[in-house]
């Protein structure tokens, strides 16, 4: 009887303090995760004045400065890669001019005319004000043909369909709105032909007898004005380096031209819009 007695009376003691434990383990855990809210919160300083670490000048000072250059880095690459697209612009070009021959055993070569249309892309090199200025054109070109003989006047043309490629380096004067460029002109001949009339007390016209080269390479002076940010207006001065005259092949064709070297130039008046 005492046994039971005292079985049940330990019984009810224990379950009258478990409670209490479980409390204080919560309690336990409680302060734990409050701690460790307290410690992330140190540890994420965000500048503030109601953080615990305000009043700490040096940490305060050293996390401004950071937050600065992180800003700065990060506004400097914006302005870079909009200011890298913004200076990356492609234009349509057109010009018309005169062109000459030039070189040995030419005299009688004067003033032809030529035109030309196409596109360009404007590039940064890097440098300031500097850019490149590669160009796609398609040329049309008439050179003239004049002298006189024992007989009369003997007189021709040739007539020449070009796919041009200027390469420019263009240095800008941003302060007057002038450009000023140098840089190569390579042409790839698309078709060619020529006519020679000659006077020997009657009128004889031979055709395709002034053949000329598929390639020729000169090198261009380039001065320009920036009318406003999209439109440009320019002067080129062409002058071929290579023989326009194709050597092989004039061995069959007019006598007057069989020892002579023709080096092209002109100069012409382009116009750009860019977008």
């Amino acid at each position: 009887m005492n046994l039971r007695i005292a079985s049940f009376m330990a019984a009810a003691l224990l379950a009258a303090t478990a409670p209490s434990f479980a409390d204080e383990f919560d309690d336990f855990d409680n302060d734990e995760t409050t701690s460790s809210t307290d410690n992330g919160s140190a540890a994420e300083y965000d500048g503030s004045a109601a953080s615990e670490f305000a009043d700490d000048a040096e940490y305060a000072a050293e996390y401004a400065q950071y937050k600065k250059e992180k800003t700065s880095k990060a506004e400097i690459n914006r302005q870079r890669t909009e200011g890298f697209a913004r200076t990356i612009l492609l234009g349509v070009h057109g010009s018309v001019g005169t062109n000459t021959i030039i070189g040995h055993e030419t005299e009688g070569w004067g003033l032809g005319y030529q035109g030309s249309a196409g596109l360009l892309m404007q590039l940064p090199l890097g440098v300031k004000n500097m850019n490149i200025v590669p160009e796609v054109l398609f040329t049309y070109r008439h050179y003239r043909y004049a002298t006189d003989t024992d007989f009369g006047k003997d007189d021709a043309s040739i007539d020449i369909m070009m796919f041009e490629i200027p390469l420019i380096v263009r240095y800008t004067f941003v302060d007057n709105n002038i450009f000023l460029g140098l840089g190569l002109n390579l042409g790839l001949k698309l078709t060619g032909s020529s006519e020679f009339n000659q006077d020997v007390g009657e009128k004889i016209t031979r055709s395709n007898t002034i053949p000329t080269t598929s390639f020729e390479m000169g090198a261009a002076l380039d001065l320009g004005y920036m009318v406003t940010r999209w439109v440009q207006m320019n002067i080129r001065i062409v002058q071929g380096l290579t023989n326009l005259l194709d050597k092989i092949l004039i061995s069959g064709g007019e006598n007057a031209f069989r020892e002579s070297n023709f080096l092209t130039t002109y100069a012409t008046l382009g116009f750009t819009v860019l977008f």
